[in-house]
């Protein structure tokens, strides 16, 4: 409990808090009983967070008006929609940015229109996105503008995700009164234990979605399983869905873990680092567990490699990153590759 602990360390709560994204939840549970300068760090946390949630619905009903305009169909992941259709306290749960999944021959048109309308990329390492042909862009109107689930070009060959069945298989929600489409039950948990997973699944608002999307949202288990083997992910999603169980008891089956991550060795082996090094034992420094989780591929052996080559890897990266930042075909480039498929 926050009132047994010492001043000295309660005053950090708010910024682990914001850094897990649940400082609602701890304003909730132990607001009144926190010193008074930690409650008022909480609170301002707290309506920080507010406002970004507000920023994020707006730019969400704006979006809808353009691409309605345009006629380009589209999904919503997480933020708004997420916490609409999972959360039965939605108020509880933090989100910064809207995040549109576009089909990917619409993802040039749809990027110049909404450049059109002032927003600007963030952050523009054209050489960067041509290199890894990258399925998303964020945008200075804190939208986040996809064609893929994944990010990465080698992280799409190395699995099987078929961005045309999530559309396919999409359902409408209500936001705010206003409808919007958004992946089914099962590709929704799928989606956010991939993504829990490659950023290293270190934050418990992560394994807080992933408890609500089991609870509240009951997608099929037998749909999870064959969906996650044949996109080639179930690794990632197993590993996610046995951390959120651990820390938060989501009832996941036994048989549904095993039939993710077959084997024995490597559930014990992904178990027993998180409770070896729990993400709510929070620090700024990268884990054994999170670094695991981050590195998870297609089959256990390249999960190893990849976990073993990672230092190489970031420092080859940053050298690449600052040299082609200057590269004016790359934006061309890149928007060609995107647009021929290829």
């Amino acid at each position: 409990m926050a009132v047994a602990a010492e001043d000295d360390r309660l005053e950090t709560l708010p910024v682990i808090a914001s850094f897990h994204r649940v400082t609602a939840a701890v304003l909730d549970s132990v607001g009144d009983v926190v010193p008074p300068a930690v409650r008022s760090a909480l609170v301002r946390v707290q309506r920080d967070e507010q406002a970004r949630k507000l920023i994020a619905v707006a730019n969400l009903h704006r979006c809808d008006e353009l691409l309605r305009g345009l006629g380009v169909p589209y999904l919503v992941v997480k933020g708004p929609v997420l916490t609409s259709i999972v959360y039965d306290r939605p108020g509880l749960r933090a989100y910064r940015d809207l995040d549109l999944i576009v089909p990917r021959p619409e993802f040039v048109r749809v990027l110049e229109a909404f450049e059109q309308s002032g927003a600007e990329v963030v952050e523009a390492n054209w050489p960067y996105f041509r290199e890894h042909v990258a399925g998303q862009l964020d945008l200075s109107t804190n939208v986040d503008l996809h064609w893929h689930f994944l990010y990465f070009e080698h992280l799409r060959r190395a699995t099987a995700i078929r961005m045309e069945d999530a559309f396919e298989r999409a359902r409408t929600v209500e936001v705010n009164g206003a409808a919007f489409r958004t992946t089914d039950p099962a590709d929704t948990l799928i989606h956010l234990a991939v993504h829990a997973c490659l950023a290293g699944g270190g934050r418990l608002i992560w394994m807080k979605d992933l408890e609500q999307a089991v609870v509240n949202d009951r997608p099929a288990w037998a749909d999870v399983i064959a969906r996650a083997n044949a996109w080639r992910v179930n690794l990632l999603v197993g590993q996610m869905l046995l951390r959120s169980r651990q820390l938060l008891s989501t009832p996941v089956p036994d048989e549904v873990l095993r039939a993710l991550v077959p084997s024995t060795l490597w559930r014990g082996v992904a178990g027993s680092l998180d409770r070896l090094f729990p993400i709510t034992g929070w620090s700024r420094r990268e884990t054994p567990a999170i670094r695991l989780a981050e590195s998870m591929r297609t089959d256990v052996k390249e999960t190893l490699g990849f976990v073993a080559a990672t230092p190489v890897r970031r420092t080859r990266a940053r050298g690449r990153s600052a040299v082609r930042r200057a590269d004016g075909d790359a934006r061309a480039d890149y928007l060609e590759l995107v647009a021929r498929g290829g």
